[in-house]
């Protein structure tokens, strides 16, 4: 686990956290508008905000071709406490860092997990949560001698499958976005995906595979205790600060729960 990792874990639940009920309403009123003027940036300005393509409940198209989900959600309500414009783009994961390291977006809403190898190329915010990862098959992960395991290509999910690739003798099955782990399953391209959290979630809710007798089950092991972040432009640090500042806005004025409750029947962060 690396060392963004234990701190986070070690402080879990300090991170936005609010202020104790026992601070003085008066101290609470202070900061609150202390950190709705810090958060403002300037309202000429348009970011431009990544999120990647058909991962709900993070970012899809609804049935009218409208662009939501959570990190979406999350993006424009980070735009309207800093009174700036938000232009959103979707792209597949392995496109993402590079989008955002050059500059041509100034902020990932990809619910990035944080790396070592990451942070040389984009800066992070401070995480909101930490990602899990489930193994979804028939058969339990200790048994998957042979299987055809499907994975994101460029997730954390793909790079530990070819860690532990020739121990359990898989066929990986690399796929462009999450939507289709689901495609490949059910097509018997794959007999097993490896996913994160909101993905297991959204495969599980498919009767015909559950049918077969698919489940999930987490996978535990240190790469997948990471904490998450949004990811942001590496030549503007000031964003980044102003990023941190409406986060923590958003968690104390109860918003993030909101759009928390809108996607998930369970808390993330």
């Amino acid at each position: 686990m690396n060392d963004v990792s234990q701190r986070f874990l070690r402080n879990r639940g300090k991170i936005f956290s609010p202020y104790p009920k026992a601070k003085a309403f008066a101290l609470g009123a202070l900061m609150f508008v202390s950190i709705v003027a810090n958060a403002q940036v300037s309202s000429t300005r348009t970011l431009k905000m990544l999120v990647m393509k058909n991962i709900p409940p993070l970012s899809y198209r609804d049935e009218n071709g409208v662009l939501t989900g959570f990190n979406v959600d999350l993006g424009k309500a980070l735009c309207e406490v800093m009174k700036v414009k938000c232009q959103f783009e979707e792209e597949v994961f392995s496109k993402t860092i590079g989008l955002i390291s050059s500059g041509t977006f100034d902020v990932g809403m990809i619910a990035f997990i944080i790396t070592p190898e990451r942070q040389k190329q984009i800066l992070f915010t401070k995480p909101y949560r930490v990602s899990k990862t489930f193994w979804i098959s028939k058969i339990p992960i200790t048994k998957s001698m042979s299987a055809k395991v499907a994975v994101v290509k460029g997730t954390m999910q793909d790079t530990w499958a070819k860690q532990v690739q020739n121990q359990y003798r898989w066929s990986l099955v690399e796929v462009a976005v999450n939507s289709e782990l689901t495609e490949v399953l059910r097509s018997g391209m794959a007999n097993a995906a490896i996913s994160p959290a909101s993905t297991a979630l959204e495969l599980m809710k498919e009767t015909d595979l559950r049918a077969e007798g698919l489940s999930a089950r987490v996978i535990e092991e240190e790469i997948f205790e990471n904490p998450v972040a949004i990811g942001v432009n590496p030549n503007d640090r000031a964003l980044c600060d102003q990023l941190n500042i409406a986060l923590e806005l958003l968690i104390k004025n109860g918003q993030m729960d909101k759009i928390n409750s809108k996607y998930y029947p369970f808390r993330i962060f």
